[in-house]
C-alpha cells in the first residue's frame, strides 16, 4: 500500500482541542507535541468496528492516519492490502468518509 503524506492547514494547540484532538503522551516527544483524534468508520449493529485515528504534530503539521479494528490497536488490514480480497464496496465507503473529515479538519495530501 502506498502511504500518503498529510499536511494541516491549521495545527496550533487551540485549533486541535478546539476540534476535539486529544493530547498523546506515548505519541510525543520532549518538543513535539501530538494530538489524536478517533472517528468511527463502519458499524455493525450501531457499534462501530472500524475506525480511523489521525495525529498530528504540532511542530510540523503532519499528519498520520490509521484505520483499526475499533477500540483496539489492531490495523484493519483490507485496508492496507487492497489488492488482496473483494474489499471494493467497503474501502469506497471507508475512502469517502476519510476524505470527508480530512476536508471538514482542513488537512490536505502534501
Amino acid at each position: 500500500m502506498e502511504q500518503s503524506i498529510y499536511k494541516m492547514k491549521n495545527y496550533s494547540k487551540e485549533f486541535l482541542q478546539k476540534h476535539k484532538f486529544k493530547y498523546s503522551s506515548h505519541l510525543s516527544e520532549y518538543v513535539d507535541e501530538i494530538f489524536t483524534y478517533k472517528f468511527p468508520l463502519i458499524y455493525s449493529i450501531k457499534i462501530p468496528v472500524i475506525e480511523c485515528e489521525i495525529s498530528v504534530s504540532t511542530v510540523t503539521g503532519i499528519a498520520n492516519l490509521n484505520i483499526y479494528k475499533a477500540g483496539t490497536k489492531e490495523l484493519y488490514p483490507p485496508y492496507y492490502n487492497k489488492e488482496y480480497g473483494n474489499y471494493k464496496i467497503i474501502m469506497r465507503l471507508i475512502d469517502t468518509k476519510i476524505n470527508r473529515k480530512l476536508k471538514e479538519l482542513g488537512i490536505e495530501k502534501a
